[in-house]
């Protein structure tokens, strides 16, 4: 079995995909290596990696999800906000990593495969704190939204971004942990502020990456919602019931008008 594949993105920069589809990223500079998410914990991310690099690794999660804290365990040294310990908690209960990865997953998991959940210390981050791994530095930004810790990394001097789960095609504000509309466009706004910061945008789902509108259209998603103008198309996420801000097209991964960036909303976050 093959978990993992790789491809690099700039001198300091790798894309780390698992057999499920999601992806992390590991940022190698010239004293020390930092991994941004260690995707769902199946299979020995840290091996892999270490074939990469044999320079010291951090690991800095950019929110609590399953599919994005599994491998933690793997490492000694892991930093995430703080507000996200909830949700890490929830998400790394062993029978619902496990039941919710087979169940959503694109091809067969095993249940042997998976990492157990990281029990360590789990140092905080605050609103930019900057990471240090020698000629290439890490800006961490907070976007509260999808999830209340949720942070993306700006990789400075390659001018690249990692929105990740933060802002996309289909951001999900749905379960108790998310921001409300309001709560998630001043999130949006500050993230805004960096704008001229970066060049190039990744997610850690779907196509991966995004041109530099994608932030404006979700800020004008949130627009929209709490305007009471949106689409409002009741969409099922994991058999949730949600709303679409856009209509999506037929594969539910994009809007019909083939513009990126895209909410799916519960109605009580609507305000």
């Amino acid at each position: 079995m093959i978990y993992f594949t790789h491809e690099k993105l700039s001198e300091h920069l790798y894309r780390i995909i698992d057999f499920t589809g999601v992806c992390c990223y590991l940022v190698v500079g010239n004293k020390k290596a930092y991994l941004l998410d260690t995707c769902n914990g199946i299979g020995n991310i840290k091996e892999y990696i270490e074939k990469i690099t044999n320079l010291p690794i951090s690991v800095i999660l950019t929110h609590g999800h399953l599919d994005h804290m599994g491998g933690a365990a793997l490492f000694d040294d892991i930093y995430m906000n703080h507000d996200d310990m909830v949700v890490f908690k929830n998400h790394g209960n062993m029978t619902f990593r496990i039941q919710d990865t087979k169940k959503h997953s694109p091809v067969e998991v095993k249940e042997e495969d998976f990492i157990p959940t990281y029990k360590g210390e789990i140092k905080d981050i605050k609103d930019g704190d900057i990471f240090d791994a020698g000629d290439i530095h890490i800006q961490m930004i907070l976007v509260k939204g999808h999830t209340p810790g949720m942070m993306c990394p700006l990789i400075q001097e390659d001018r690249m971004i990692i929105f990740g789960d933060a802002c996309g095609v289909g951001v999900l504000l749905f379960d108790e942990y998310s921001s409300t509309v309001s709560e998630y466009k001043k999130s949006l706004l500050h993230l805004k502020e960096f704008e001229d910061k970066y060049d190039y945008i990744f997610r850690n789902h779907g196509t991966f990456e995004s041109s530099k509108e994608l932030l404006d259209n979700v800020i004008g998603c949130c627009t929209l919602i709490l305007e009471g103008k949106d689409d409002h198309i009741p969409v099922k996420f994991h058999d949730i019931e949600l709303y679409s801000c856009h209509k999506q097209n037929e594969n539910g991964h994009g809007r019909l008008d083939g513009k990126e960036g895209n909410i799916l909303y519960a109605q009580d976050k609507a305000q």
